[in-house]
């Protein structure tokens, strides 16, 4: 999290107005980074135990379970993103 104020502070050179924007900015992407990534690992893992399990189960029976844990995904993202603006955010100089 240190990491995205060191880089935001490089960028913006001294102008705090751009560095606060920038951590946002930065926070922002690496958060909708990590959560493409997971949501993805986590629709392979859905389709793979849907497709194992297709003559056991009915075929939407992973939406749910996918719904679930996308939206536990997007809150423990949100708040680690939350965390990441609040620690780099500066107030004055």
């Amino acid at each position: 999290m240190k990491r995205i104020g060191i880089a935001a502070s490089r960028i913006a050179k001294d102008d705090l107005v751009l560095y606060n924007l920038f951590v946002v900015i930065l926070a922002f992407l690496l958060s909708l980074l990590i959560f493409l990534t997971c949501a993805f690992a986590l629709l392979a893992g859905v389709a793979l135990v849907s497709y194992l399990t297709r003559g056991y189960m009915a075929m939407d029976a992973g939406t749910g379970l996918y719904k679930f844990a996308i939206i536990g995904l997007a809150a423990a993202i949100g708040v680690i993103n939350l965390a990441a603006v609040l620690i780099n955010i500066k107030l004055k100089r």
